[in-house]
C-alpha cells in the first residue's frame, strides 16, 4: 500500500469529518460505559456536534496549514492537526485520527513522525500531547511514546 502524507486542502474536509466521527465513536461509547448514561449525557450532550464544530474551526484560516492528511492510493485515511508555539519552542499534537478500516497499520506513527519532523525543522524542542486514560485510548498511548524520542527530545505524553 502506498501512503502519502501531505498538507490538508479544503477538498479533504468531508473525508476527515467522516474519519473523526468513525474513529471517535468507540471512544465515546467507552466513556458512556465508564460514566453511565446520565453522567455521559451531562458531560457530552452532543459529542458529534462538538467535534464537528472543533474540526471546522481547525480547517479555517491560518490553522488549516497545521493539518496533514494521509492518503492510501488517493483516498484520505487519516489526519493530524498540530500547533507550533515558536516563542516557547513548543509544539502540540492536536485532533487526529485514522479511519477504523486502516488502523493498526502504522499510519498514526507515520503521521506523528511527519509532524515531529516539521516541528524540529522549525526549532521546536518540546512536544505536548493529551489523550484519555481509558482503554479506548490505549492505541494512542502506545503510539505516542514510541515515536517521541526519534524526532524531538523531551517529548512527553499526558494522560
Amino acid at each position: 500500500m502506498s501512503h502519502t502524507i501531505r498538507e490538508y486542502s479544503d477538498e479533504d474536509y468531508r473525508a476527515i469529518f467522516e474519519i473523526t466521527m468513525l474513529a471517535f465513536a468507540p471512544i465515546h461509547e467507552s466513556f458512556k460505559r465508564i460514566l453511565g448514561n446520565q453522567v455521559f449525557s451531562l458531560v457530552y450532550p452532543d459529542w458529534k456536534k462538538s467535534h464537528a464544530k472543533y474540526l471546522k474551526s481547525l480547517c479555517k484560516g491560518k490553522d488549516k496549514k497545521n493539518i496533514l492528511v494521509v492518503e492510501n492510493d488517493g483516498v484520505v485515511v487519516g489526519f493530524v492537526s498540530f500547533f507550533i508555539f515558536l516563542k516557547n519552542k513548543e509544539g502540540e499534537l492536536g485532533l487526529n485520527a485514522v479511519h477504523p478500516n486502516h488502523q493498526g497499520r502504522g499510519i498514526g506513527k507515520k503521521m506523528y513522525k511527519a509532524v515531529l519532523s516539521r516541528m524540529k525543522k522549525r526549532g521546536v524542542k518540546f512536544v505536548k500531547v493529551g489523550t484519555g486514560g481509558d482503554v479506548s485510548h490505549l492505541p494512542a498511548r502506545r503510539a505516542y511514546p514510541s515515536i517521541e524520542t526519534e524526532r524531538v527530545r523531551g517529548s512527553r505524553s499526558k494522560g
